[in-house]
């Protein structure tokens, strides 16, 4: 009797780490589930070896985000303010290095978050709670990189302006 309830907690353990799609599929949810998955198995079109078209793709999509992303282009305005205040300021490389970084974190973050917007998007036109997580979160992404961006600045550019003035 023992060794049917072993065997039965046993077997609910063993479940707790896969997942059952409404396919039928059972997806590994151990640590190590995530490297066992072949995306060949899941993309309809494959990948584009050529490196080209690799880069026209993302310049295509560096131009939808500059036409049509509020915060890209605000993020444009900033960048360029950043680059003339930095050298008028004559900043050094390592405050350049700095800003560069911090900038294109604000950037990233940015096209990932427009990137997750409009694939969440895509799966449905219906409201729902976990659409909203994922584009909070996204969003949270941005806020962040632009708090870091902004106390760079600061740090950076500030004492230099205060000097100027002083």
């Amino acid at each position: 009797m023992a060794d049917q309830s072993e065997n039965k907690a046993a077997s609910e353990s063993d479940k707790k780490d896969v997942l059952v799609t409404p396919e039928g599929e059972e997806i590994d949810l151990s640590i190590v589930g995530t490297m066992k998955i072949d995306p060949a198995d899941y993309k309809s079109v494959s990948s584009n070896p050529n490196r080209l078209k690799s880069l026209k793709y993302a310049v295509a999509g560096m131009l939808y985000v500059l036409k049509r992303e509020p915060s890209i282009q605000l993020a444009t305005v900033i960048t360029v303010i950043v680059v003339v205040v930095g050298l008028l300021l004559q900043v050094g490389a390592f405050s350049w290095a700095l800003l560069t970084l911090a900038l294109g974190a604000v950037w990233i973050t940015e096209c990932l978050n427009t990137a997750i917007e409009a694939t969440i998007d895509l799966g449905s036109d219906a409201p729902h709670p976990m659409a909203k997580v994922g584009k909070d979160v996204a969003s949270t992404a941005s806020l962040v990189a632009t708090i870091v961006f902004l106390i760079v600045c600061a740090l950076i550019l500030l004492p230099r302006i205060i000097d100027r003035f002083n």
